[in-house]
């Protein structure tokens, strides 16, 4: 059964973002050579939203990649450049993955809330909207 692992980021301000582009390219270049990935997806979404889903053997695979030098930095920053964050894990039996609003409800239903040091109003009442658009997604592997 795959294991699925699903983040939600928004960045506070453009001011964060170069930063955290930088450090999430260095994140997804440990990820694509990740032992155990089966397939990984990536959203931009309006206002400074990232979306990730990804695919895993197992979650001690999935807990590898966590704990990677790149993403436990981006990890450390988080509370720094982003307002919202949040992360879900699920196994499911298809090698697919779900659309994106099945993810999303899964998320906002399901899912945990990451800390960040100045939490939005949507981060504060875990009233997130749903995504809206689609266009910019990128396959990982």
């Amino acid at each position: 059964m795959p294991f699925v692992s699903v983040t939600r980021l928004r960045v506070k301000s453009i001011r964060y973002l170069f930063s955290f582009m930088k450090a999430n390219e260095a994140s997804v270049k440990a990820l694509k050579i990740s032992d155990g990935l089966l397939k990984g997806s990536e959203l931009v979404d309006k206002k400074l939203t990232f979306w990730t889903i990804t695919l895993w053997d197992s979650p001690d695979s999935m807990k590898k990649f966590r704990n990677s030098e790149a993403h436990r930095y981006a990890m450390q920053q988080l509370p720094y450049w982003c307002s919202e964050g949040s992360y879900h894990h699920w196994e499911q039996d298809a090698d697919e993955f779900p659309d994106w609003q099945t993810v999303s409800a899964r998320l906002f239903n399901e899912g945990k809330l990451t800390k960040v040091r100045n939490p939005s109003a949507a981060q504060i009442t875990n009233q997130f909207p749903p995504i809206k658009w689609t266009k910019t997604e990128r396959k990982l592997k």
